[in-house]
């Protein structure tokens, strides 16, 4: 873990581990921080499926509906970059990291 935390690396690991694959879509995006960091703005990666999100930052395995996850992280779509498995499986491999990968459109 670096920084205040391991999102970009534990959703890559997630979306590429056992099982998960096409169900779900990688989202890196802006969200605004709770708790020590709140109204912080920063990069943060997470995990959709559906109207479902997935964070699994920190340990964590946080499933919240999509539109309260973007309300409360104040989340803008148009910031967000989406994932497949097989695209994120290349960005790790191009890049050599786990994310973020390219520009916030």
């Amino acid at each position: 873990m670096t920084g205040l935390g391991d999102c970009y690396e534990a959703s890559a690991k997630f979306i590429t581990g056992p099982g998960c694959g096409q169900e779900w879509t990688l989202v890196q995006g802006q969200v605004t921080g709770q708790g020590p960091i709140a109204g912080v703005r920063h990069g943060h990666a997470w995990l959709e499926r559906g109207d479902q999100v997935r964070d699994v930052s920190n340990g964590r395995r946080l499933n919240l509906p999509k539109a309260l996850y973007y309300a409360v992280g104040q989340v803008d779509p148009a910031e967000c970059r989406r994932f497949s498995e097989a695209e994120a499986l290349h960005q790790m491999v191009e890049t050599g990291h786990w994310g973020p990968w390219g520009e916030t459109p």
